[in-house]
């Protein structure tokens, strides 16, 4: 099995003591989970495609495991080492702390330094998908958003195949966080406890990489950290965001498409991007339906549907029944836990080729 040569740079690691069938179980059950691409299966070997970020490929080397991680960016294969170091601690954690990497050369990329008061010793290294930006802007969209306008130094990694990343909020009150660091391993060690970071995901919504500039949209709703942060927020504050990561735009021009006010701005993004002859459904749901002023285009032949939540019913019933009448398009589902479980037991139990869905669990009801 050849390594793709969209993924030129590589990690590797020898596991001596994880026999390589409980690690290939584990991996295809992860891939099955988050519809990867399965490109090997074998008692040997397995390789799992992570859609544009890179590959994962596993071979049994005597009692042991070597494990071979390739991707496009120097930021992708430590978010790839990140997460097979996750998967590891959960099921051998003593294997986990001894893993090394092995790397081959990469572009040079700036190490990273937490901002530091003076005075303060010298910091951990940082995640490079750890960014620092400052607030340039902060504009009311419609009647419920925020959209918050930042700039950094380098953006050049959000592209857009990856088009989520996470806010990186301190405590409320904290004026000296403490910000992730990089173990021996390769994985990230987030501050625990009363030093917790809240990290909800967002969009980016619109960006200039080469000015470093990039928006998001914040849904206001009573309760949420997010909220609290950008209504406190002023122009010229930091901001700390990690990524980019999660799914990317839609590869299809026909689509159904299901949203409520947290999943706004990714439809907008994905709708915005859809080829003028797309086709499909599109259902977004808000406390006051259209009213509520959120900016969403779409190509001609995509009928927009705005619904009241009192009007929306059961939307997971809704959405299946889209989905059943339209089984060729593209299904992007994305709003309250709740209403996705149902959404994606039943898709799942279907059977979907790879890529031909998302579904995801946006926020939880209290």
């Amino acid at each position: 099995m050849s390594i793709s040569t969209a993924f030129p740079l590589e990690a590797r690691a020898e596991l001596c003591d994880v026999g390589f069938s409980q690690l290939r179980a584990v991996m295809l059950q992860q891939a099955q989970a988050h519809e990867l691409k399965i490109l090997e299966d074998s008692d040997s070997a397995v390789s799992i495609e992570v859609t544009a970020f890179g590959q994962y490929r596993l071979a049994a080397r005597g009692s042991g495991t070597v494990v071979t991680i390739t991707a496009a960016l120097p930021d992708r294969l430590f978010m790839l080492k990140d997460g097979f170091c996750d998967t590891l601690a959960q099921l051998l954690p003593e294997a986990a702390e001894s893993l090394r990497w092995t790397q081959s050369a990469s572009p040079s990329q700036t190490e990273v330094s937490a901002p530091r008061q003076p005075g303060q010793p010298p910091q951990p290294q940082l995640p490079p998908n750890l960014h620092f930006t400052t607030v340039q802007s902060i504009t009311p969209i419609g009647t419920a958003f925020l959209r918050v306008q930042v700039k950094a130094d380098d953006l050049s990694s959000f592209q857009d195949d990856a088009i989520h990343f996470r806010l990186v909020l301190p405590p409320e009150g904290c004026s000296a966080p403490e910000w992730p660091s990089v173990s021996a391993s390769g994985a990230t060690l987030w501050p625990k406890g009363d030093k917790a970071l809240h990290r909800p995901v967002y969009t980016t919504r619109w960006i200039d990489r080469a000015a470093g500039l990039m928006a998001f949209d914040i849904f206001l709703h009573a309760g949420g950290r997010a909220t609290n942060w950008v209504r406190a927020a002023a122009v010229g504050d930091q901001l700390a965001i990690a990524g980019p990561g999660g799914g990317g735009l839609v590869q299809s021009n026909k689509i159904v498409l299901f949203a409520d006010e947290t999943a706004f701005p990714a439809a907008a993004r994905i709708l915005e991007n859809l080829s003028a002859d797309s086709q499909g459904q599109i259902t977004l749901v808000a406390e006051q339906g259209a009213a509520c002023g959120y900016p969403i285009a779409a190509p001609k032949g995509v009928e927009v549907t705005w619904l009241t939540r009192s009007e929306a019913g059961d939307i997971a019933e809704r959405a299946l029944t889209a989905r059943t009448a339209l089984p060729d398009h593209f299904f992007w589902f994305a709003g309250e836990k709740s209403t996705v479980t149902p959404v994606r037991t039943a898709i799942k139990a279907s059977d979907p080729a790879p890529g031909t869905t998302y579904i995801a669990a946006y926020w939880s009801q209290p």
